[in-house]
């Protein structure tokens, strides 16, 4: 134990006395943080339309009814050209925003046997068209007085706020959290030992009569301790930003739905997990001469990680033997709490195979660490 105690302090110190090792935590949750807010708050102010614009259009055969076209004088700016055709290329254009074609008898034709076509023609690649087009379709709507309506306008949708936000949250925070850890670990993996080999202070350690599992689990666990640090600090700044980056329909108050037992699951999972990718991440640092190739191995195992987290999204069920596959289990797992639906068993199994194969590797780094052939590049 005291040796294992000893790796971590070394460790530690080495960690804390390099100000852009300690920046390295810190820095992405405050960089996704204003990332993501300045995003959401872009494609807010992009996507809203301005209540005072008024839609250059080209209107053919405008109907006399006096609702139907009050309503468009109010909304629309007429113009006019000499064809439906320039119209049109004005508004592919985008020198004009609407294009409406009312048939000749448009009055005369609603109620008959005969349905009239109203043409709408806009340019979907211009805001102000795309908008227009919206408003447009919902004054005609508004103006076919149907035979019935659907929901009386009402949403109709019986799900809690809470299962809305669940559901949602569900589907974009497993892959994320899981590129977020594996970012995290990738930042220290490969200059903790590749780092050390290239600088020839790892055979300085080897020397020592410390064992080698011993080396192996001080390593990763202080390895770990950092990169949970860093996963942690981007899953507060992504959690922070949600409001703004989901434009409202996630709010300050989502919070408030999970409760302490929801978070210690989730703190549980992300350690369980943080350990799995560390070990596999320490392996490849140590198979690799230098922090370049070493970067280099991990690049595929990254994409493998973050696709774990992406098949989350499409299993609606998963079987409980699932949650027992390393990785994927906790990814459906993070996905469940977030939908308040995780089974206790496939928690427990999730974390149980995450500690088994995080044991294994820990046990293989250290029959790596004996190897003179693999720590001496010989």
């Amino acid at each position: 134990m005291r040796n294992i105690l000893t790796v971590l302090k070394k460790e530690f110190a080495r960690f804390f006395k390099d100000r852009r090792m300690v920046m390295s935590i810190f820095l992405p949750g405050i960089m996704i943080f204003l990332v993501y807010t300045l995003m959401g708050t872009v494609m807010s102010e992009a996507n809203k339309p301005d209540e005072n614009y008024k839609y250059t259009t080209y209107i053919e055969h405008m109907p006399q009814d006096e609702v139907l076209s009050t309503a468009l004088k109010l909304t629309l700016d007429f113009k006019e050209y000499d064809s439906v055709d320039n119209a049109k290329r004005a508004v592919a254009d985008g020198e004009l925003d609407l294009v409406i074609i009312f048939p000749f008898d448009f009055e005369e034709s609603i109620g008959s046997e005969s349905t009239p076509n109203v043409s709408v023609y806009y340019n979907m690649a211009n805001d102000n068209s795309a908008n227009g087009f919206s408003i447009v379709c919902g004054i005609l709507e508004a103006f076919k007085k149907p035979s019935f309506t659907v929901n009386n306008g009402e949403s109709g949708n019986l799900a809690e706020d809470r299962a809305t936000v669940g559901k949602i949250l569900s589907m974009i925070m497993p892959m994320l959290m899981f590129s977020l850890l594996a970012s995290g670990c990738i930042a220290f993996a490969p200059e903790s030992i590749a780092g050390e080999k290239e600088r020839g202070t790892l055979s300085t350690v080897l020397i020592t009569p410390i064992k080698r599992w011993q080396l192996a689990f001080g390593k990763i666990i202080s390895l770990a301790c950092f990169a949970t640090l860093s996963g942690l600090s981007s899953f507060i700044g992504l959690i922070l930003s949600l409001p703004k980056f989901m434009n409202g329909i996630v709010t300050g108050d989502t919070i408030m739905y999970y409760s302490v037992g929801d978070y210690f699951m989730l703190f549980a999972l992300i350690i369980s997990v943080v350990l799995v990718i560390i070990s596999a991440f320490s392996i490849v640092s140590a198979f690799a001469k230098t922090v370049k190739e070493a970067n280099s191995l991990i690049a595929p195992l990254m994409v493998v990680i973050i696709l774990m987290g992406l098949f989350s999204m499409f299993t609606a069920t998963p079987a409980l033997g699932l949650y027992a596959i390393p990785l994927l289990g906790s990814a459906l797992a993070f996905s469940s709490i977030m939908t308040f639906t995780i089974s206790p068993l496939g928690f427990v199994l999730s974390i149980i195979s995450n500690l088994a194969v995080a044991a294994l590797l820990i046990v293989l780094l250290s029959f790596m660490f004996k190897s003179e052939r693999i720590m001496f590049n010989k």
